[in-house]
């Protein structure tokens, strides 16, 4: 199965915000299955649906 990455503007539409606060949230951890590819930052768009549908809630487990 091949997995799919969604691009900040992609997530930042889907998240009905803007891309620099996508970018600020995801530093923080607050948006899960961030991935640096060179310069660029791609989301697992499988992560980022389940995250979604659990309500979007930060994940305090991993810390």
């Amino acid at each position: 199965m091949e997995k799919e990455f969604l691009t900040v503007h992609s997530l930042s539409k889907l998240l009905d915000m803007s891309e620099q606060t996508t970018y600020k949230l995801a530093r923080e951890g607050v948006i899960p299955g961030r991935v640096k590819v060179g310069k660029s930052v791609r989301f697992n768009k499988t992560v980022v649906v389940e995250w979604l549908q659990n309500g979007g809630a930060k994940d305090d487990s991993e810390n």
